[in-house]
């Protein structure tokens, strides 16, 4: 399944905001999104970007739990 993700690359926070069901995308988490964008504790930095992408499950795995994401939020 691919999912859309928005990655705080500083403290490798993640949150998935929308999963792909057939040939659509379902928001997900709507309700976590405006807490999670309010604490970044780095917002206020001149060079604070957020990374969003789409991923499927393994590539997600790989590219950040793997390398030492900290935090797992719902699916």
């Amino acid at each position: 399944m691919n999912r859309k993700y928005i990655v705080d690359t500083t403290t490798r926070e993640y949150l998935c905001i929308a999963l792909l069901k057939g040939q659509e995308w379902k928001p997900n988490n709507q309700e976590a999104l405006p807490e999670f964008m309010n604490s970044r504790t780095n917002k206020d930095e001149a060079d604070f970007e957020l990374l969003s992408g789409e991923y499927n499950d393994n590539s997600f795995f790989e590219k950040w739990i793997r390398n030492g994401t900290n935090y797992l939020f719902k699916y």
